[in-house]
């Protein structure tokens, strides 16, 4: 069996489907990574995999470069003669889609999250969703890893409920994010940290106003950290200058993101995503295999992963009083309940959200629809 992964960047392909790519890789199939070239595509290289690199305006409209990506992808497809091919971001799913009908090849779209197609209403929105209609009748299967997802699209139209199936995220190595073998949870000052891509959407805005609302509580006894990649989105990412001044006025320590995360979620002592909606935050999983407690806003995906008073606290969206009123929740909870709720976000992952489990699931929804 040949299978095809496609997105819109390499960064998006290494860091989030690894899991899945390595995991076919042990079953003997053979693995076709298709995406722009970033930093991230020489990583691809290194695997055992055939990366074709195509070009792709991951966040432009133009009619005219749609077209011509949907003709890349086509010829690429029937060059390539993959049995299924497994699309990721909206891209891939609206042009990726049409260009493997063309060719009569099978795919399975992932739709991760909803992002500033549904979070903005604007025309480019309108005219995103038309597509996704038209589109995804041709698709064997839509992946949503949230029900909440899932009934937005079939409300909207956009996919009638047999294509759809429920997957959560794209799992977890349960292994390499683990707990320190000289877990406390009780690390001073306390740690808040927050993972995820520089984008307003994330409430990163809030994150900031939060933390200067605790430093003027509590002075230097917390700690706000905030770890991402500033991004190109002039739109919607926060630029240099916001991260700077949050730095000198909010007291938020900003880092770059690095390979070694692992150690940042460790280090912790509450990992934080008030994010507008999610599909299945990867932050938030792979914190919670670290044993960690989380706030989170009380949205599709994020509510999935945190349940309030269990392995940590749910706040409202868009509302820097309310995560901060959680945050200082967190602040005082007793110590023992911290490593009781850490315990329980472990729990969670490995009961629910293992990579192992994440790829037997799509393991077998590729089978049913490679061999009927």
């Amino acid at each position: 069996m040949k299978i095809a992964f496609v997105a819109n960047t390499s960064w998006n392909l290494y860091n989030f489907r690894l899991n899945l790519i390595r995991g076919f890789l042990e079953k003997g199939i053979e693995i076709v990574c298709i995406a722009p070239y970033d930093a991230y595509s020489e990583e691809l290289k290194k695997l055992p995999v055939k990366y074709i690199p195509v070009q792709m305006h991951s966040k432009g409209n133009n009619p005219v470069a749609d077209l011509q990506l949907l003709l890349r992808l086509r010829k690429i497809y029937a060059r390539t003669k993959p049995d299924i091919i497994l699309q990721y971001t909206i891209k891939p799913n609206i042009y990726g889609t049409l260009a493997a009908k063309l060719v009569g090849i099978p795919v399975l779209n992932t739709v991760t999250g909803l992002g500033t197609v549904f979070l903005h209403k604007n025309l480019v929105a309108t005219i995103a969703q038309k597509l996704y209609r038209f589109s995804f009748r041709f698709a064997s299967k839509v992946v949503f890893q949230n029900e909440d997802d899932r009934l937005l699209f079939q409300t909207l139209g956009l996919v009638s409920p047999a294509q759809t199936a429920i997957i959560k995220g794209s799992g977890v190595n349960t292994e390499h994010f683990c707990p320190a073998s000289n877990e406390s949870n009780t690390s001073s000052p306390f740690r808040f940290v927050m993972v995820a891509r520089l984008l307003f959407d994330k409430g990163i805005r809030e994150y900031a106003e939060a933390a200067r609302q605790l430093y003027l509580h509590h002075g230097s006894k917390v700690e706000c950290i905030l770890i991402g990649a500033i991004d190109s989105d002039k739109n919607l990412g926060i630029s240099k200058d916001h991260v700077e001044h949050w730095a000198a006025t909010n007291h938020v320590t900003y880092k770059p993101f690095s390979n070694t995360i692992v150690d940042d979620y460790r280090n912790a002592s509450v990992v934080v995503l008030p994010s507008y909606r999610e599909g299945v935050p990867k932050s938030l999983l792979e914190a919670a295999a670290c044993a960690k407690p989380l706030v989170a806003t009380n949205v599709a995906g994020c509510k999935d992963v945190v349940s309030d008073d269990w392995n940590g606290y749910l706040c409202e969206a868009k509302n820097a009083a309310d995560l901060f009123n959680r945050m200082n929740l967190a602040f005082h909870t007793p110590a023992e309940k911290i490593a009781e709720m850490g315990l329980n976000s472990r729990s969670l992952v490995e009961k629910s959200f293992s990579d192992k489990i994440i790829f037997n699931e799509y393991f077998c929804l590729i089978t049913k629809i490679v061999t009927p």
